[in-house]
């Protein structure tokens, strides 16, 4: 009779504790859970949501239940209630690997990518082929430009699961590292994968720019471009690649085709207008490099070259106007301060000429050009001395200057 009672004692205790002890899971909770599993693959969050509450007040330690409820969460939105259950999930089962890639995930989504690093290392450390983490975390990277760490996490998933995806990303960080030749290696690997992803094709293509291999660039872009004849930065691209073998007329046509496609893409109708330079259109190129600074008034060398197009047609004023909007924003460049002198030289502002020569030469104290031109300036400024001193300094640095005109000027 006391081995019965105790028996039925033994299993009472065992049925009120059946929830939280052993592992096991009560039938009600495993019932209400996969309930919920319905409604979420049925994309009924919210009912999903208390299926998987009730799941957990009968069982607190229901890992799956957790996990789901928090990936439910995040489909509504409510992104501090999935950290919460992850946060949960994590102090009952702190080597849980996919717990800290999904609570990563959230965070990078929230912009909190510090700390889904952290998640992604944590998931790496109890589970070094977690494939997931480590190429989340290598996209991370890239992202911040730390491209070193970003390519031994991509070189790892390489091991783990070699593909066409991984091969690509690869060779995007490799070219970043300005490795082209590695790049243009992983980029081919990729198309061994998949001959129809035109991305490929075409960072493959910007590699071999890079290395001035502009006739087989075009190769990989004429493939590119069969497989997605809207890209505009195909034909971007195109473009530049016949810029660099001097196909000018060529390459205007692939940037006008870029521009028809997407007009306000600042990069096409700079490359557009240095293409124009080179034909000499300087009224269009003008034009052009006017439209990249509506867009992006930030972009210092668009100043220079509008500067040099302003020039050539003897627009003087206005060439000296783009010169001083970027010494404005970039004050340590020589060479600026020697470009707007010349201007002033031939707008006749000997005074102000001189103050940028003065400045080249102290940035610049061997530059032989800026002592020529400042003889030059002296000389109209009616300083004889001063003008024979910089024409013997820029001799003596090596400036090939007509003699005999100096030695009228300084006998």
């Amino acid at each position: 009779m006391k081995k019965r009672v105790f028996a039925l004692c033994f299993g009472l205790w065992g049925v009120l504790m059946f929830p939280v002890f052993a592992g096991r899971i009560k039938p009600e909770a495993k019932k209400m859970y996969q309930l919920g599993l319905q409604n979420y693959n049925k994309g009924n969050y919210e009912e999903a949501i208390k299926n998987f509450s009730d799941a957990l007040a009968k069982y607190p330690k229901y890992e799956a239940a957790l996990l789901y409820r928090a990936y439910a969460n995040e489909k509504l939105g409510n992104s501090f209630q999935a950290l919460s259950d992850y946060e949960q999930l994590i102090k009952i089962n702190p080597k849980h690997s996919q717990a800290y890639v999904s609570r990563g995930h959230l965070n990078s989504k929230i912009g909190l990518d510090d700390e889904a690093i952290k998640d992604y290392t944590a998931a790496i450390e109890h589970d070094n082929r977690n494939f997931e983490a480590h190429y989340e975390r290598g996209m991370i990277y890239n992202i911040l430009g730390l491209y070193n760490e970003a390519l031994k996490d991509f070189e790892k998933c390489s091991q783990l699961k070699p593909g066409a995806e991984i091969d690509f990303m690869t060779g995007i960080v490799e070219s970043k590292l300005g490795n082209e030749e590695r790049a243009i290696h992983f980029f081919s690997a990729a198309i061994k994968f998949d001959k129809n992803n035109k991305n490929y094709y075409y960072h493959r293509a910007d590699s071999k720019i890079k290395l001035g291999r502009y006739t087989d660039a075009l190769e990989d872009l004429i493939i590119a471009n069969k497989l997605d004849e809207k890209d505009p930065y195909i034909y971007n691209k195109m473009g530049v690649a016949n810029h660099f073998l001097r196909n000018y007329e060529k390459a205007l046509f692939y940037f006008d085709k870029a521009l028809e496609i997407n007009p306000i893409v600042n990069e096409f109708n700079y490359n557009r207008a240095r293409t124009h330079v080179a034909l000499k259109n300087y009224e269009k190129a003008i034009a052009d490099f006017s439209m990249v600074i509506e867009l992006a008034p930030d972009n210092l060398d668009t100043y220079l070259y509008r500067a040099s197009a302003y020039s050539a047609l003897g627009k003087y004023e206005e060439a000296e106007n783009d010169y001083s909007k970027y010494i404005e924003m970039n004050p340590g460049n020589f060479s600026v301060f020697q470009k707007r002198a010349d201007v002033r030289i031939s707008l006749k502002k000997y005074e102000q000429a001189l103050e940028d020569l003065n400045k080249t030469i102290e940035l610049k104290p061997e530059n032989a050009n800026a002592y020529h031109n400042r003889g030059i300036v002296e000389y109209n400024l009616n300083k004889k001395e001063e003008a024979c001193r910089d024409f013997k300094k820029s001799g003596e640095l090596g400036y090939k200057q007509d003699s005999l005109e100096i030695m009228n000027i300084c006998k």
